[in-house]
């Protein structure tokens, strides 16, 4: 039985100072969960502020190189990052060829963030000639522009999209403003903008991160769609954690920083497992983190210690694999035993500061506040690290519970800047408004697990908390 992690073959330089290429791929990949091979385009000259030359790897060698892994690897995705010249995307690609089926996400990396040519003055050109053979391209906007030999962001696109880019995702770093946007554009139109804080400083091999972290979403089954959000999520994880190697000059994206650090904020699809799922636990869950979810809650109230202690452990490690939040439900000595992220505690089920002083600084605990408040106010003075308001509906797991109104959970929003859960009978179809009301993650129970396709049924959920 084959049992190894989702191989993403990378193709991109080695800089010497790890912060950008082969490095950043292979952390970034690894940092999601999965296999990089890696081939090796260039060798160049630089550090974390500049680079100063590069080499470029005999076609012939580089090509062997590739062919040894295909050879050899199940590759599922593959990523290409500096390529330098034309003779070396048109052998690239020529190899490519024989194995359609594998989705290519190309960085087109021309020059380097910090300054300095990474490419020759015919690459361009050859880029734009494959764009067919591409799912996703990763441009920042000047690439952008570069690449379509334009100035104006939408002619650009549709120059592009004309050439053959069935989507381009095009990140907004280099342009001015505190904020961040990001936009992907499939077979020409927008399909998903996003908008975050522009962090301070400079990165040193952000676009590397983001080409590779996609390329290792998709990996694992995931539509380009699909995989931006959870690929948006790790890189930011990965700036905020940034070493810098002096006080001046460009910080280097710590991309282990989801094996080793906190866990970001909540968000998105908040699942909380069901008992009845019996021997089917590990594997939907599994499918459902496959499918895009964020947080996984487990919760079990039956008196079989062991049992609870083997499966929670288990979804730890599942959860850690895919670099989402693993959450133990109203037990702090099984969430401390399990290594988990943290505790959801309700109204009868322990103190915050209990929590805190078991789990540590570092835990993310989550408070039940129902309808109320005057109770979110007490678990934020408390400490807390984020609210769940519900029930928004009737559901099957809590029929009697009191419901919560979208006017409630606005008046929240409106007050707290934790995190929002809203949770209680949400469907697919009724995600949208309480999304609009202020919530940053929709938990789910019968709506996920309940569906014979968990993957579909998790993308669907997914797809619509975030569209707006």
């Amino acid at each position: 039985m084959n049992s190894m992690r989702p191989v993403t073959l990378c193709f991109s330089g080695l800089d010497p100072s790890g912060g950008a290429g082969l490095q950043a791929d292979i952390e970034a990949i690894a940092g999601l969960g999965g296999h990089a091979a890696v081939v090796c385009t260039a060798l160049t000259v630089q550090d974390s502020q500049s680079v100063y030359d590069f080499s470029l790897v005999d076609t012939k060698l580089l090509i062997a190189q590739a062919e040894a892994v295909l050879a050899d690897l199940n590759v599922v995705s593959v990523k290409i990052g500096m390529l330098g010249s034309r003779a070396v995307v048109e052998a690239i690609f020529a190899l490519l060829t024989k194995h359609p089926h594998i989705p290519v996400v190309l960085d087109p990396v021309l020059s380097a963030n910090a300054g300095g040519n990474l490419a020759h003055d015919d690459l361009r050109a050859a880029l734009v000639a494959v764009l067919p053979q591409t799912a996703v391209i990763t441009p920042n906007t000047l690439e952008l522009r570069r690449l379509a030999a334009c100035e104006d962001d939408a002619e650009a696109i549709r120059v592009l999209s004309q050439a053959g880019a069935s989507a381009i995702w095009v990140t907004g770093g280099h342009e001015p403003g505190n904020q961040l946007v990001n936009r992907l554009y499939i077979d020409g139109e927008l399909t998903l903008e996003t908008s975050q804080a522009r962090l301070d400083g400079e990165f040193h091999g952000s676009g590397c991160t983001l080409a590779a972290t996609l390329s290792a979403a998709m990996a694992r089954g995931l539509s380009v769609r699909d995989a931006v959000p959870l690929t948006e999520s790790f890189v930011r994880q990965a700036l905020l954690h940034a070493d810098r190697p002096r006080d001046t000059g460009q910080f280097i994206p710590n991309r282990l920083a989801a094996l080793t650090q906190k866990p970001m904020r909540i968000h998105g699809i908040y699942a909380i497992t069901d008992a009845s799922l019996g021997d089917e636990l590990l594997t939907k869950a599994r499918l459902a983190l496959i499918g895009g979810v964020r947080v996984l809650q487990y919760r079990d109230k039956s008196s079989d210690q062991a049992k609870r202690l083997r499966e929670a452990s288990a979804l730890a490690v599942i959860c850690r694999e895919f670099g989402a939040m693993f959450i133990v439900n109203d037990d702090i000595a099984l969430a401390q035993a399990t290594a988990a992220d943290g505790v959801h505690l309700g109204q009868g089920d322990g103190q915050v500061a209990h929590a805190r002083a078991v789990l540590g600084r570092a835990a993310i605990i989550g408070v039940t506040c129902h309808n109320d408040l005057s109770l979110a106010r007490n678990a934020v003075a408390a400490g807390a690290d984020y609210l769940a308001f519900g029930a928004m509906f009737a559901s099957p797991t809590k029929p009697q519970a009191q419901l919560c109104s979208l006017d409630i959970l606005r008046a929240a929003r409106a007050e707290f800047s934790l995190p929002l859960v809203a949770i209680g009978g949400i469907s697919v179809d009724t995600i949208a408004p309480i999304r609009n009301a202020g919530a940053d993650a929709i938990a789910v129970i019968s709506e996920l697990w309940r569906s014979d396709d968990t993957i579909t049924r998790s993308q669907r959920l997914t797809q619509e908390i975030y569209t707006q």
